[in-house]
């Protein structure tokens, strides 16, 4: 799950068919410009025991992951406040390290 990304916050989506909420999190992701992707829960076996273990029973399950590739936090639903609050969080740092790296 997940990707290492130096570039900026990454967000693995986990859906399933015809959820509405999933659809929601997507056009969200979509339109903030965050670095995601979208997969289906029921291919993931390992986001399921994540989402199990972290006590999330909706979906979609959305995996945050920090610019080092560790999980930054796990969370089920449309959640908009917490998908701006992870890239709040993260972003800053990243483009920072983008900035040195190019003078």
């Amino acid at each position: 799950m997940g990707t290492c990304d130096t570039r900026a916050p990454w967000l693995d989506v986990y859906t399933l068919p015809s959820c509405p909420q999933c659809e929601q999190t997507l056009r969200l992701l979509d339109h903030l410009g965050a670095r995601h992707r979208a997969r289906p829960l029921a291919d993931h076996p390992d986001a399921q025991a994540l989402a199990a273990e972290r006590h999330v029973a909706s979906a979609p399950v959305v995996v945050a992951m920090s610019p080092v590739g560790l999980v930054a936090g796990v969370w089920g639903g449309h959640r908009p406040d917490l998908i701006r609050r992870h890239l709040d969080e993260y972003a800053p740092s990243v483009w920072d390290e983008t900035e040195e790296t190019a003078s």
